[in-house]
């Protein structure tokens, strides 16, 4: 979500360093870099275009007119990741097509359209055509009440009728699925032979918790074809549990009951993941205590950078939007014994989502909020 990119991301080339796809570029090689970058089958693509509707301008980066735009600034309750559509087309002279890529997202800050870096950099450098929206306008596409349609919306425009293959927000739809099933195949074949029969929790961060849900169907429908073929004298032991890093847990719940339903299914909770819910024990701030002790999305937070910071010396390198404050939760029930919490005697096994290459300006963010210093980025 290119909303929640580094809030100070002049500090980046301040120190003479960005993160690409071919990783840490110099500032010299940023001024050469840059003016190349171009969208397949379109226009060099401009930096200023990426303005249109509403400029946001978190936390208090300065806006060039002194107007306050906070009415459009990103509130980070929810889950802003863009929808995408992938299109191919082709030329009237039968040239061999191209694949275009156009991808839908809140209004991008300034600060980060002016120096792009991380996951937007990368973005750029690959050809994606960026389409802005205002928060309203998104809202009304792409929003509800369980995170937006496994359908496009009617009044969108589709790049090229019927010829079009539409994403929506978090891959929630059914074309997940065959990476699901290859992911619940490698967890099985490595259970069966390395488990020593004993009962598995397989931790999963959620946002639109679509990679929780399809691993949940993959691996019950994964076992039982296995049982019933005699490839297993019975089902493995093993549960999926999802870990909410974008709402609650009733969030979390909607979201794959209603993709569960779409998909075929009942929707019942039976027939979903496990959900694990913050401790009631716990002391926690005045921000977390409203929100039953979840952290707020992409909201820079002391407890995730503690938890980044501990599991980065154990050897575990995560993200600061889902890896770090999936962990802070899971250490709470590390030792649980509590009946009613999913991992309590279970192995744990867990799903990496990713999103490393975006560390680089999430990090700003807490530079930004005076949890980091530029020395200890600079390090990092």
């Amino acid at each position: 979500d290119f909303s929640l990119e580094g809030d100070d991301s002049t500090m980046l080339w301040e120190l003479g360093v960005e993160e690409t796809e071919k990783g840490i570029r110099s500032r010299a090689e940023r001024e050469e870099f840059l003016p190349n970058l171009t969208s397949l089958e379109s226009e060099p693509l401009s930096l200023s275009s990426f303005s249109r509707d509403v400029e946001s301008n978190d936390d208090g980066n300065d806006d060039d007119d002194g107007s306050d735009n906070s009415a459009e600034r990103s509130t980070n309750q929810k889950q802003s990741t863009a929808t995408t559509t992938c299109t191919t087309e082709t030329k009237s002279n039968e040239q061999p097509t191209k694949k275009r890529f156009i991808y839908y997202t809140k209004a991008i800050p300034r600060y980060l359209r002016k120096y792009p870096n991380g996951n937007f950099l990368r973005a750029l450098a690959l050809g994606i055509e960026i389409r802005t929206l205002s928060h309203s306008e998104y809202n009304r596409l792409f929003g509800g009440l369980h995170g937006g349609s496994v359908m496009a919306p009617a009044d969108l425009e589709v790049p090229v009728p019927g010829k079009s293959l539409w994403m929506p927000q978090g891959g929630a739809c059914s074309l997940a699925q065959p990476g699901s099933d290859n992911l619940a195949r490698e967890i099985i074949d490595y259970w069966a032979t390395n488990g020593k029969n004993m009962p598995l929790a397989i931790c999963v961060p959620g946002g639109t918790c679509t990679t929780a849900l399809l691993l949940h169907r993959s691996i019950n429908q994964i076992m039982a074809e296995r049982v019933k073929h005699a490839e297993l004298e019975s089902p493995l032991d093993v549960r999926v549990v999802v870990i909410p890093c974008v709402g609650d847990d009733e969030y979390a719940l909607r979201q794959m009951r209603s993709l569960d339903k779409s998909m075929g299914g009942l929707g019942r909770l039976e027939d979903v993941p496990d959900v694990l819910r913050p401790r009631s024990d716990v002391e926690y701030g005045s921000a977390r205590r409203r929100s039953g002790g979840y952290f707020t999305f992409g909201e820079p937070a002391k407890a995730i950078l503690q938890c980044f910071d501990e599991m980065n010396e154990a050897g575990l390198f995560l993200d600061l939007l889902y890896g770090a404050p999936a962990w802070s939760l899971l250490l709470q029930h590390w030792r649980s014994r509590d009946l009613d919490c999913p991992i309590a005697g279970r192995q744990v096994m867990y799903v990496h989502s990713g999103g490393l290459e975006g560390i680089a300006s999430q990090m700003t963010r807490y530079k930004h909020k005076g949890l980091l210093d530029t020395r200890t980025i600079q390090s990092a």
